[in-house]
């Protein structure tokens, strides 16, 4: 196993802290956001009487504004890759393949899972029926699916990240 050794060019201070702790906590945000996403679906789908208010009020209408916060994670990085003086560059492999995963999991919540969040919405926004409308389930386990992908390629890009293989 090797060890990372500090060297001089290594980023510190105050400044670089704060922006890795933005970086950081946005990446987070946005897998509770599609944790909640996951949990919110199944729950609709293994509903059989009154949906629970929690679940109603997820699928509120409007933009999900948690998830979104996942298009901040390239920003910070940008701004830590500036701050580093060159000790960290677009360039390395690491930050190409965490920058490529973070890619695929907006295009993945663009593609399948906001789309789908959003016809669930449209269907409960009129339903006082039992569970979610019929035409809602497949948008639900679309949801259930693609926020679980979104799950993954984040995590693996956290893994990426840290390791900086």
């Amino acid at each position: 196993m090797t060890h990372m050794v500090a060297t001089a060019k290594t980023p510190t201070g105050p400044a670089f802290t704060v922006v890795l702790v933005c970086h950081v906590a946005s990446v987070l945000l946005a897998l509770v956001a599609a944790v909640a996403g996951i949990v919110a679906a199944t729950m609709a789908l293994r509903a059989r009487g009154e949906l629970a208010s929690w679940v109603r009020s997820y699928f509120s209408p409007g933009v999900n504004w948690g998830g979104r916060v996942l298009y901040l994670v390239p920003v910070f990085g940008a701004a830590l890759l500036v701050m580093s003086g060159g000790a960290y560059q677009l360039g390395d492999t690491w930050v190409e393949a965490g920058l490529g995963l973070w890619a695929a999991a907006a295009l993945l919540a663009e593609a399948l899972l906001w789309p789908a969040e959003r016809r669930v919405q449209r269907a409960l926004a009129g339903w006082g029926g039992p569970g979610v409308p019929v035409a809602a389930r497949a948008s639900c386990r679309t949801m259930c699916i693609s926020a679980s992908g979104v799950v993954l390629l984040m995590v693996a890009a956290m893994v990426v990240m840290t390791a900086k293989p």
